[in-house]
C-alpha cells in the first residue's frame, strides 16, 4: 500500500471533485501510478496544473508515485516568475488559435470580436474536437473536466465562470493576452477575417436607415457579413475596455 498526500493550492480547490475538500488530501494506494492519473483523480485536469512539486521538488505528470511522498500542486502562475524549466504549461503566445466546445458558443464569440481565431461547431462530437485540436495546432477550451483530461490535449483551459464575459477575461489571462487583441477584425458569426469594403460596393445590401447614417464598414471575406459601427459595436468596445482595464490592475 502507498501512503501519501496531496496540497493543492489557489483555484484549483474549487475544482476538486467528490468527498475531497482539501487544501490537504490523503490518498493510499494498491500501486504506484502516475502523478497526471493521481491529481485528475480528484477531478482536477492537467491543464490547470502548472507546477508539481514532490517532497519539495520539482516533478511532472509522469512521475510515479512512492510511499510517504508528499505532493504541492499549484495552478497557472499570472503573477508570480518562476523558471521556465520548472512550468508544466506554455503560457505565452504569439498569437494563439482556439478551439471552443459546444458549451462555451458565446465565448467563442467573445473571442473572434476580440480578434482571436476561434473554431466552434454547435455539434461537435469530443472525438471530433480532439482530431481537430491535433490537426490544426488549437487550444482547447472547454467546461468537460473530462474532455481535458484527455492525455492528447497538450494545451487547454476550463473557464471556472458561468458568465461568458468573465470566460473572455478568464481565457485573457490564463494566456496573457490583454496586448493581443484585435477588435473587430474577424466576423463573430463565422470567424472569417473582416476586411474595409467601401460603401459603394454593398450600398445595395443596406438598408434605408443604415445608408443614411453610416458611412464606414467592414465585410467578412469568408461568409461576406457586413459590419459597421452602431450602438452595439460601441457597447461591445466599452466592454472589451473594461476587462482590459482590469487585467491591468
Amino acid at each position: 500500500m502507498i501512503d501519501l498526500s496531496l496540497r493543492f493550492y489557489g483555484d484549483l480547490n474549487r475544482l476538486l471533485s467528490g468527498p475531497d475538500s482539501g487544501p490537504t488530501i490523503r490518498r493510499s494506494l494498491p500501486a504506484p501510478t502516475s502523478s497526471k492519473d493521481l491529481i485528475e483523480g480528484c477531478g482536477i485536469p492537467h491543464t490547470e496544473i502548472d507546477l508539481i512539486l514532490v517532497n519539495s521538488q520539482p516533478s511532472d505528470f509522469s512521475y510515479l508515485t512512492a510511499d510517504g511522498d508528499h505532493f504541492s500542486i499549484y495552478p497557472i502562475f499570472t503573477h508570480l516568475e518562476i523558471p521556465k524549466h520548472k512550468r508544466l504549461q506554455q503560457i505565452t503566445f504569439n498569437k494563439p488559435i482556439f478551439l471552443v466546445d459546444v458549451n462555451l458558443g458565446k465565448l467563442a464569440r467573445y473571442l473572434r470580436i476580440a480578434g482571436f481565431d476561434s473554431a466552434y461547431e454547435n455539434n461537435a462530437k469530443d472525438d471530433e474536437l480532439i482530431d481537430q485540436m491535433q490537426q490544426e495546432n488549437r487550444i482547447l477550451l472547454t467546461r468537460d473536466r473530462k474532455l481535458l483530461m484527455h492525455s492528447e490535449v497538450k494545451t487547454g483551459f476550463l473557464p471556472r465562470s458561468d458568465d461568458p464575459t468573465e470566460q473572455l477575461e478568464e481565457v485573457l489571462q490564463r494566456f496573457q493576452l490583454q496586448n493581443k487583441v484585435t477588435l473587430f477584425t474577424r466576423c463573430p458569426r463565422c470567424n472569417g477575417s473582416l476586411k474595409k469594403v467601401d460603401k459603394k460596393q454593398i450600398i445595395g445590401e443596406l438598408e434605408p436607415l443604415t445608408k443614411r447614417y453610416f458611412n464606414t464598414f467592414a465585410q467578412c471575406a469568408d461568409c461576406g457579413q457586413i459590419y459597421w459601427p452602431g450602438s452595439h459595436h460601441q457597447h461591445l468596445k466599452n466592454k472589451l475596455k473594461n476587462i482590459l482595464n482590469r487585467l491591468k490592475n
